[in-house]
């Protein structure tokens, strides 16, 4: 009787063990290293120039785009903030140049813009920008789904994929995608974009 119960002890151990041993290899990893802000230089785009902030809190991503009108980013012209939740990180990737990034996903929660002057209130509306012709001043518009010029909006609760590469004090993030495996074990590149920890 007393074998049955070393017996029984020694199996109930392994299976302990087998479970902790596949907890540690699990592919999703904390999001700790990437917490807080991230921003851009200033950067031309389209006709106008731009800073772009990543901000990680826990599971929840929030990019803004301040839009300027001038090449210094410093006269406000518009607001542009992307909304995620259930941000979580994946398996390591190899770039071509031999750096090591990891892959994310995440779902969409909202896509908005706000003007911050009345010449960006009448080129936007001019435009019909997301089917809007009624834009206003620090009045915030949700275009979450909607297409906006020639770039169609991913709708609320989309799952999106990419990828980061952190070196450092340096974030690169690639294009982002609805694709569900729009990232295979190799990658080319990531977004030339580059990140500094705020």
């Amino acid at each position: 009787m007393r074998n049955i119960y070393i017996i029984l002890i020694l199996i109930f151990s392994f299976t302990i063990f087998s479970c902790a041993k596949k907890d540690e290899s699990s592919s999703t990893t904390s999001t700790t290293e990437l917490e807080g802000a991230w921003v851009s230089s200033c950067y031309s785009k389209w006709d106008t120039y731009w800073i772009k902030t990543w901000t990680f809190t826990g599971s929840a991503l929030v990019v803004k785009w301040d839009e300027y009108s001038d090449s210094s980013c410093a006269t406000d012209y518009a607001i542009w903030t992307d909304t995620y939740s259930s941000f979580s990180i994946g398996n390591e990737a190899t770039l071509d140049n031999g750096s090591t990034g990891r892959k994310f996903t995440m779902k969409v929660d909202s896509f908005v813009g706000s003007m911050q002057t009345a010449a960006a209130v009448t080129d936007y509306n001019n435009l019909n920008f997301c089917g809007y012709s009624d834009w206003a001043l620090n009045t915030t518009k949700d275009y979450t789904g909607k297409t906006c010029g020639s770039t169609d909006y991913m709708a609320a609760n989309t799952n999106i994929y990419g990828m980061y590469l952190l070196e450092g004090n340096s974030l690169l993030i690639s294009d982002i995608t609805s694709s569900s495996s729009p990232i295979q074990d190799n990658v080319s590149s990531v977004d030339s974009m580059v990140l500094t920890k705020q």
